[in-house]
């Protein structure tokens, strides 16, 4: 397996983190499996070989699809060989973007087409440079963001750019700066998010205390000073929640994970 991360061009780069291509030339019959991992981050994907992915009940994926945030683990199976263009988006970009309400498609994916009149989908087919894959993905993108009448709500991005993945009380800061109310802040976040400010806020916690792994594996006595520094009340709460969003401890996360494209490990079993 191999994975090139890409950056957008400046004028993306508030809706857009970065592409991914992820591609194998596998045996037709090899089959891999990857984790999903909560990331707060929705994205688009195209799959060159429409037969390759399936989802986690065996289902065939489309070869092109959009799909919202991740709340707990989940895996994906591939079979053969790939090369997938990934779209990560930032958290708020499905609603700016696709005019949707983000809520829609929390742990969910949806066929583009499905939704939207659109030849994208041929053009991606008729390329096979990647480079123009993410020329015609990026123009795609900008007449969407263009013909959307659900421009960029500010106040969604705000109170992302604000959220303090080791201090819970950036939320109540950023409620209060927005001037919004308890239930006013939630539904901003369901609809432009997809998901409660709590739960966002875990899960940017989870990935500050994710990364801090990978930088420094973990020994036992490390794991209390971990869950410390990242606001967890203790070592049992960050376990808790490392297990939510990746279904196994750090330790096993650390064995099995050859996570070469992050937060999407080919899982060695």
């Amino acid at each position: 397996m191999r994975y090139t991360q890409i950056y957008p061009d400046a004028p993306l780069q508030s809706y857009i983190r970065h592409f991914g291509v992820l591609e194998s030339d596998a045996p037709d019959k090899q089959t891999s499996t990857f984790k999903i991992i909560a990331d707060g981050c929705p994205g688009l994907i195209f799959q060159e070989n429409p037969d390759c992915f399936a989802d986690k009940n065996n289902e065939k994926l489309p070869q092109l699809f959009l799909h919202g945030l991740t709340t707990s683990h989940a895996h994906k199976t591939a079979t053969g060989r790939y090369r997938n263009l990934c779209v990560y988006f930032q958290p708020h970009s499905i609603k700016t973007i696709f005019g949707i309400d983000a809520s829609e498609l929390t742990d969910n994916y949806v066929n583009l087409e499905a939704i939207l009149k659109t030849d994208i989908l041929r053009q991606l087919q008729d390329e096979e440079n990647t480079d123009k894959w993410i020329s015609s993905i990026s123009n795609f993108i900008s007449r969407q963001i263009e013909l959307n009448k659900h421009r960029d709500n500010t106040k969604a991005s705000y109170a992302v750019s604000k959220i303090n993945a080791n201090d819970e009380n950036g939320l109540a800061n950023a409620r209060s700066a927005l001037n919004l109310s308890e239930r006013s802040f939630e539904r901003m976040f369901k609809r432009n998010i997809g998901i409660s400010p709590k739960l966002f806020f875990r899960i940017c916690r989870f990935q500050a205390a994710l990364d801090f792994v990978r930088r420094q594996p973990p020994i036992s006595a490390s794991l209390t000073a971990i869950a410390y520094q990242h606001s967890y009340a203790d070592q049992a709460h960050f376990i808790r929640d490392f297990k939510e969003f990746t279904g196994v401890s750090p330790r096993q996360f650390l064995q099995r994970a050859n996570e070469q494209a992050i937060n999407f490990p080919e899982w060695q079993f």
